[in-house]
């Protein structure tokens, strides 16, 4: 090799072909972090539209139950003595003063037994009835079902007779329910 020759090969080939491959090398290193960066985004967007299809059925299932949901909602939030007096002045008149009758209606004051356990408010009714077991039974199962949040803390059955009224013999029933109130979650 010539002393010409020699300066052409090192700086018209070698230098050229060395910046070349080092730019090919920056390209080729730039599309494949390009291409995992793009595949890991279509990853999140499958997964955002997946997410939002489910969100969307979601939806769909709970929207028609969602009015019945704000009226549970204002049952749990309001007082349970009106509802509890709502309930049994329904369903009272259906049966004559032999069959069922009521004959107290208190809210107590304290907790209960259960209520202590609990560590949220309740409020407690107390409710006697005169009659059989049969009325008493589907009055309670009425009340029960309008009153979600109501637990039977206390049943008390007891035979009476009232002989100067000349009633025959009857129940006695004496129930305790403890509602535990729904209230907003103080942050």
């Amino acid at each position: 090799m010539s002393a010409y020759t020699k300066p052409i090969l090192r700086f018209g080939l070698m230098v050229p072909a060395i910046f070349n491959a080092m730019i090919l090398g920056g390209v080729v290193a730039g599309v494949s972090k390009l291409s995992a960066i793009r595949a890991e985004k279509e990853k999140r967007y499958d997964e955002q539209t997946k997410r939002l299809a489910a969100m969307k059925q979601l939806e769909a299932k709970i929207a028609p139950k969602r009015k019945l949901f704000e009226e549970q909602k204002k049952i749990l939030t309001s007082d349970p003595g009106q509802i509890m007096t709502k309930g049994l002045d329904a369903s009272l008149p259906k049966y004559t003063e032999l069959e069922l009758a009521r004959t107290s209606l208190i809210f107590p004051q304290d907790r209960g037994r259960l209520g202590r356990l609990m560590q949220c408010d309740i409020s407690k009714v107390k409710c006697t009835f005169k009659g059989g077991i049969g009325p008493m039974q589907e009055t309670l199962l009425q009340i029960e079902s309008l009153m979600p949040h109501a637990f039977l803390e206390e049943i008390k059955v007891s035979r009476k007779s009232d002989l100067m009224l000349k009633r025959p013999d009857h129940l006695e029933i004496e129930t305790t329910h403890a509602c535990w109130k729904a209230g907003e979650e103080k942050p």
